[in-house]
């Protein structure tokens, strides 16, 4: 399949953000993308050599061709899921959005509304009905397209869709999803007062020309924009909910 690629549309975009950031944050984030490429193309796929620090440690970042990872918020977010999932070795888990089989083999169900691939379930996250319970539902950057990239916007339906899935954990089981901040402001609004329920949050938040990782305070992650040039976060909150035990 084809993309059609729109240059009166780039143009247009590349105008807005000039207004906004102005022409030089533009210039240096364009050639630091280019410079970034060039120097981890070669290198992608193997072993990271570098880390972020995240919860006391080290961890590697994920480099991979797809999406290019080693240039945004996929270095880290992939990273962290696939320690979580291997946590959850031998269990029951669902991811909502097929993300993590474009990097490794995955043998757990992946539900998707758009994607078609073998293997992936096209459904709506919202209004999920599926047979199961679940150890662990993992949801990569997903949530905030749900109720904004969609024909018919609706500010509350990805607060809808946390509350289905928590529905559908196993006692003690667990929710774990990244959150890009600045992407969907009214979910950003919704995790930061509370209205969406969460028994952890944690943040990383990005160098500003350079894909590098620390983690910071949940309340300073708020501020961070979205790169809107570059379709790249500067900010990340990583959310998890466990289900109650059962009695």
């Amino acid at each position: 399949m084809s993309i059609a690629v729109d240059p009166i549309a780039i143009v247009r975009r590349l105008a807005r953000i000039s207004r906004e950031r102005g022409p030089v944050w533009v210039i240096r984030s364009a050639v630091g993308w280019v410079v970034g490429w060039l120097a981890g193309w070669p290198r992608a796929g193997r072993r990271s050599t570098t880390s972020f620090g995240w919860d006391g440690r080290q961890v590697p970042y994920f480099h991979h061709r797809y999406n290019y990872t080693w240039l945004n918020e996929r270095a880290v977010e992939t990273a962290l899921a696939l320690e979580v999932l291997g946590d959850h070795a031998g269990q029951d888990v669902l991811e909502i959005g097929n993300v993590l089989g474009h990097y490794v083999p995955v043998d757990h169900l992946v539900v998707d509304k758009y994607e078609v691939a073998p293997g992936v379930l096209n459904a709506d996250a919202a209004d999920l009905e599926i047979d199961g319970r679940f150890d662990l539902i993992l949801c990569i950057s997903t949530l905030e397209h749900v109720g904004l990239d969609e024909e018919v916007k609706d500010p509350l339906k990805a607060s809808r869709a946390v509350t289905r899935l928590q529905s559908l954990l196993k006692p003690g089981g667990m929710l774990w999803i990244t959150h890009p901040v600045g992407y969907n402001l009214d979910l950003d609004r919704q995790i930061r007062v509370g209205e969406v329920s969460f028994t952890r949050l944690r943040a990383l938040r990005r160098d500003d020309f350079r894909n590098r990782w620390h983690e910071v305070p949940v309340d300073d992650v708020w501020s961070a924009q979205y790169d809107r040039l570059l379709y790249t976060a500067h900010g990340i909150v990583v959310a998890e909910y466990v289900a109650p035990a059962a009695a």
